[in-house]
């Protein structure tokens, strides 16, 4: 214990004079150990100097990583599914009665608006759009066109989104049918995407999902306006749900 002691010493303080030790037949020397003061207040003065330093450069790290990002983020967009135009709905099963298809097609009216209070201009780079029910995609996916927003801008697309003989899950064919017999089909339209954004000089991208929930009412109530052969067009103005 003396010998460990004394090399401790040796390693903290200068050297001053020399402890020798013996242990049988063999000499220990631990030479020109200097140990003035206790070596353990030293080292906790030393690692409690080094924590609040590591402590008060994470939380300047944290600070500014938050502030540049509520500086940088833009405010969400508002996007409102106007309208929906159903063409066709139509469930069927294979001749084994093994596997259901979904065939459908829609025209959608799709509004979004850049707030007046959002000083960041949005681009939409690679936004898609599809239909979904039941939590199962039942539409191919449509590509919008990129499209630029200012500040306060508003922009409106109206694609069209299809399905030709779409495997579905049984239990959601069958699901279908009977919403359909009660005249009432929950629905929602899906638009997933990058969009980029310009914070004074630099440009900033990131990844946007929007969800629109859209109730079709099919039965004796029918709220839809006739367009033509088969194809019913509802007005919906259904805000809907972002993430970015």
């Amino acid at each position: 214990m003396v010998i460990l002691m004394s090399c401790l010493c040796s390693l903290i303080t200068p050297p001053s004079h020399t402890i020798t030790a013996l242990s049988g037949n063999r000499v220990f020397m631990c030479s020109k150990c200097k140990c003035h003061r206790p070596w353990w207040p030293f080292c906790r003065r030393r690692i409690l100097m080094i924590t609040i330093a590591i402590t008060i450069t994470v939380s300047i790290t944290a600070t500014a990583t938050l502030t540049a990002r509520a500086v940088l983020r833009p405010h969400k967009p508002k996007i409102t599914l106007q309208d929906i135009t159903v063409s066709s709905l139509n469930v069927s099963v294979t001749a084994d009665n093994q596997t259901y298809l979904l065939s459908s097609t829609f025209q959608l009216t799709v509004c979004s608006r850049n707030p007046s209070g959002n000083p960041r201009s949005i681009r939409y780079d690679d936004l898609h759009v599809h239909v979904s029910y039941q939590d199962q995609q039942i539409t191919l996916a449509t590509r919008l066109p990129p499209t630029y927003q200012g500040r306060g801008g508003v922009d409106v697309w109206s694609p069209f989104v299809y399905g030709v003989s779409v495997p579905i899950a049984p239990y959601n064919a069958l699901a279908l049918n009977q919403d359909m017999s009660n005249g009432f089909v929950m629905m929602k339209v899906k638009l997933e995407g990058h969009v980029s954004w310009r914070p004074g000089i630099f440009t900033a991208r990131g990844f946007i999902s929007v969800d629109c929930p859209a109730y079709i009412s099919t039965g004796s109530e029918n709220k839809g306006v006739p367009l033509g052969i088969n194809a019913v067009k509802y007005r919906l103005m259904q805000r809907c749900g972002v993430s970015l």
